[in-house]
């Protein structure tokens, strides 16, 4: 895989020409994907987005990561990053020189993420054609934007989470380990800073980026390899401190907070750094001329790191989800899909589109190794985060953007390698371990179709379209309700400026008030029960016409049945929606 030439070769595919094919392309799915807001890929992260950017624009407050809509009964602090949260405020600002603040921010939802897709589709063009070589066709192009089709609903209208920053921060660390700029390391450590300040799930493809590309610098002696290593390294130096600083305050920046940009990862990454910066200056030095010498420069002070990252932090020893407790795993975290594995997931009733398409990617990345294996250092780096990301997501399907983001900037190189394949067994032969295992998948898992309990509706009974009357009615309080209601209630609490705040939200920093959630609603502990309610002053649930015989998710039941229940008092005994608040009586309460 050749690497791009300069601009004296006048036969290379212009790089305009491979840009606009690969975005046309993506547009091109994105279109298929449904009304804008209404993506496939959207999930109530979006909501819970939509709710931090507009108390963002309400008070200005950037370092206040609370939610005010929140309280478990303590404050909630979100690990979400203001960085995705900024070009949201700021086309917000502009839209509302020219239109009312509301709809300036619905707009702003609708136009963000294609702008950060024009991101992406310019760095995945460059990026295949280091990797791809000069001379690229229409259809290995288009082909790789259609291979990225569990990626590109990242991008779509309404779709605000922080996954589509990550992927075009994910292309920009590619392009740093093909790119022959000679800054090209200065990118490399500005991306690997920006992804661990979005978000944890890229840190394993920073962390092997890193180290590929050190040991790409060892095993090579290439002094190009060795200056970009050393600049990724002083750009994560001289970058984290001030960009912590920016993003979350210098109070932040001292405390634990094992699952985001805080004191632990601050420290890997400026000590991190300053090793990958220095161990290449010593390799001037004759004493590090050989390969043994170069790595253990690199590998003892990167061990004595870690070690002392190890003692410094025990906190961080449980992993960075140590706060969900048995009961918020066994009702909420461990009913996740996304939280299991891709056999696990099949097994339980999951789509197969997933698996379908991991099969397919998985197909390209093997004629990657096998047909148009990588000739230079950074396509092989690329190439094996591409793998890992294979494996990780069959491990875990959360992680299914990632393959989907690498492995298409190999098809484009896999086509143009095909025709030099003479053999039809060696071209069918990539194939040959997805099929086979597609096949044992089908043939030896026992799948069973998703069980509909009462939990099942409680978490995706969202009771759109309500009437929420009795709730601006009654006087201030924390509210208990279901997660799927949580967040149609969040919604109009914020878009009414409400007083009233909610118990609980389904996510991994609220573990301690989804297990409050479960007492309440699902456990039958009568004293958990009254324990779990103590703090707040409602329930509130959407009736149904779906019945359930009680033995599971006892209060649920019985208050989405319509029924009374001890201690629970209406607000609205007159009520003529499904939405149905009731007024705690903690000393009734059974």
């Amino acid at each position: 895989m050749p690497a791009i030439p300069d601009s004296g070769d006048l036969t290379a595919t212009p790089y305009w020409r491979v840009f606009l094919l690969f975005l046309v392309t993506g547009i091109g799915v994105l279109l298929l994907d449904g009304p804008p807001g209404a993506s496939f890929a959207a999930d109530v992260d979006d909501i819970a987005r939509k709710l931090q950017i507009a108390d963002l624009l309400r008070d200005g407050q950037w370092h206040d990561l609370s939610w005010p809509v929140l309280a478990m009964p303590d404050a909630y602090v979100t690990p979400w990053s203001r960085l995705v949260d900024a070009p949201y405020v700021m086309v917000t600002w502009l839209l509302s020189l020219f239109m009312e603040p509301d709809a300036a921010f619905a707009a702003a939802r609708l136009v963000v993420p294609p702008l950060w897709f024009v991101a992406y589709a310019a760095l995945a063009a460059r990026v295949i054609q280091h990797i791809s070589g000069p001379h690229l066709r229409a259809l290995p192009i288009i082909a790789a934007a259609v291979a990225s089709l569990l990626a590109l609903p990242e991008f779509y209208p309404g779709r605000i989470d922080h996954h589509n920053v990550q992927l075009v921060l994910m292309l920009a660390l590619c392009l740093g380990l093909v790119s022959p700029h000679g800054y090209a390391g200065v990118l490399i450590g500005l991306a690997s800073f920006l992804s661990v300040a979005v978000g944890l799930e890229c840190a394993p493809f920073v962390a092997l980026a890193l180290v590929g590309l050190g040991l790409a610098a060892v095993w090579t002696r290439d002094a190009a390899l060795a200056r970009r290593l050393s600049q990724a390294g002083l750009t994560l130096f001289i970058v984290t401190l001030p960009g912590s600083l920016l993003l979350i305050g210098s109070g932040a920046m001292s405390r634990v907070r094992c699952d985001a940009l805080s004191a632990p990862w601050i420290a890997a990454l400026c000590l991190g750094g300053l090793v990958l910066a220095a161990a290449p200056r010593l390799w001037r030095h004759e004493r590090f001329a050989g390969p043994v010498s170069r790595l253990l420069s690199l590998a003892v002070p990167g061990a004595v790191l870690l070690a002392g990252l190890w003692l410094a932090f025990p906190d961080c020893h449980a992993g960075p989800l140590w706060m969900i407790d048995p009961i918020a795993n066994a009702y909420w975290f461990a009913r996740i899909p996304q939280e299991h594995g891709l056999i696990e997931g099949y097994a339980k009733g999951a789509p197969l589109a997933i698996p379908v398409v991991m099969g397919g990617l998985m197909a390209v990345l093997i004629a990657a190794w096998y047909w148009a294996r990588p000739r230079t250092a950074g396509a092989l780096v690329i190439l094996l985060m591409a793998t890992a990301a294979l494996v990780l997501t069959i491990l875990q399907t959360r992680n299914f953007r990632f393959p989907a983001v690498f492995i298409p900037l190999f098809v484009s190189a896999v086509l143009m390698a095909l025709p030099t394949i003479s053999s039809w067994m060696k071209r069918l032969a990539p194939l040959a371990v997805p099929v086979i295992l597609g096949l044992a998948l089908v043939g030896l898992v026992n799948r069973t179709e998703l069980a509909v309990d009462p939990i099942l509706i409680m978490d995706g009974d969202a009771c759109k379209n309500t009437d929420f009357s009795a709730l601006d009615n009654a006087p201030p309080g924390i509210v208990m309700a279901p997660s799927g209601l949580s967040f149609t209630l969040a919604e109009h609490i914020e878009s009414t400026h409400s007083l009233h705040q909610l118990a609980s939200l389904p996510f991994h920093r609220a573990a301690p008030s989804i297990s409050r959630v479960a007492k309440t609603f699902i456990m039958s502990d009568s004293t958990a029960r009254r324990e779990a309610l103590a703090p707040f002053t409602y329930v509130a649930v959407c009736t149904t016409n779906v019945t359930f015989d009680g033995s599971v998710a006892p209060l649920y039941v019985a208050l989405s049945a319509g029924e009374d229940w001890p201690g629970l008092v209406d607000v609205e005994t007159d009520r003529t929606s499904r939405f149905r608040l009731l007024r705690i009586d903690h000393e009734a309460l059974r």
